[in-house]
């Protein structure tokens, strides 16, 4: 049990929003599509520099290429061409983001949902930034905006779920992982969170259905791994549990919690005999 809840405590730190700002990701024929659009742009660009138009599509796609500095830069004279612009704000939010500069990120992201207050996803992105930097009573608040505004996306559910749970809401994260669940039965997250919750609440039988369903949907999320395992052993079923604590080590080889669950786990198996 105490190996249990030292894991779950500690996923219980992990569980910020990892899905919000996904990187874009191209193959080599979309990477020269990219390459040609920044070269089109930038010549339309040095052709009618306050044109924001231009400057915006320039910034995404210096975004899209991963050339974050560029993007900055950009985005950045967008903002002062257009300052009325929501949509330049939020890309240059993203460019932030992805840049790690949370607080400008949190800034930039705040001005549209100041501009363009009764669009939901501005408030999921504010939101979701504020829980990346460790803000999550403000956060909380930004959730509730934006599920007042949108209550069907299933990834607002899941991600407001997660910030309660951090405030140590887990009733209220069980709710609201639910409710994702509900809405979009294959999130792989909002299982997770589940299952991590009920965890937290000793609900053994029900985290392991929660994990399980997880990694069932993605099978590369080695915390939901780790943890099964750790239920597992709780519930003495050894041989699987180390199976899936060798399962969280394979998919992230240098990762010494990991390999201590294992070693642990082996341990106990050993004990047992």
């Amino acid at each position: 049990m105490k190996l249990l809840i030292t894991i779950a405590s500690s996923l219980a730190m992990l569980s910020t929003v990892q899905a919000a700002w996904a990187t874009d990701k191209a193959n080599e024929t979309d990477q020269q599509d990219i390459h040609d659009t920044i070269i089109r742009y930038k010549a339309a660009v040095e052709a009618n520099g306050q044109n924001p138009k231009n400057q915006l599509k320039l910034g995404k796609a210096y975004l899209m290429a991963g050339d974050l500095d560029n993007a900055v830069s950009t985005l950045d004279k967008t903002v002062k061409l257009t300052p009325e612009d929501p949509e330049a704000h939020f890309d240059l939010s993203r460019a932030y983001a992805r840049k790690g500069e949370i607080e400008k990120a949190i800034e930039s992201i705040k001005e549209s949902c100041r501009l363009a207050p009764n669009d939901a996803g501005y408030h999921l992105k504010y939101a979701q930034l504020l829980s990346r930097a460790g803000k999550f009573d403000a956060a909380i608040v930004e959730f509730k905006s934006a599920i007042k505004l949108n209550d069907n996306d299933a990834n607002a559910h899941r991600d407001y779920g997660a910030a309660l749970g951090l405030k140590n809401d887990v009733a209220g994260q069980i709710a609201e992982e639910k409710r994702a669940i509900a809405l979009a039965p294959d999130n792989a997250d909002a299982h997770f969170y589940l299952g991590s919750a009920y965890a937290q609440q000793a609900k053994m039988a029900e985290a392991q259905a929660a994990l399980t369903r997880c990694i069932e949907i993605d099978d590369k999320n080695a915390e939901a791994f780790r943890l099964l395992a750790g239920i597992m052993a709780h519930n003495g079923q050894f041989k699987e549990a180390i199976e899936k604590a060798q399962s969280a080590v394979n998919l992230s080889p240098d990762n010494k919690s990991y390999q201590n669950t294992l070693e642990k786990i082996k341990l106990a198996a050993s004990k047992s005999k």
